[in-house]
């Protein structure tokens, strides 16, 4: 059984990745620019990416506690 985050990313990478294009196929889908695409929101990430979103959520959530603490 394949899963759903593998049938995505085969999608994706059939609709978007060009090997003569600089970039893995992943940094190719990433920078997708079709916002149509039912698929969009869960296109597969770099590592880099997830992990800097991660962080910026984190650094958002301590911001907006520090401010309800001085009210």
């Amino acid at each position: 059984m394949t899963s759903c985050k593998k049938c995505i990313a085969e999608y994706c990478k059939s609709c978007t990745y060009d090997q003569t294009q600089p970039g893995s196929w992943r940094q190719q889908v990433e920078e997708c620019t079709t916002t149509r695409c039912a698929l969009y929101p869960v296109r597969p990430m770099t590592v880099a990416t997830v992990n800097a979103n991660r962080k910026k959520r984190g650094n958002s959530d301590v911001a907006e506690t520090d401010i309800e603490d001085e009210e």
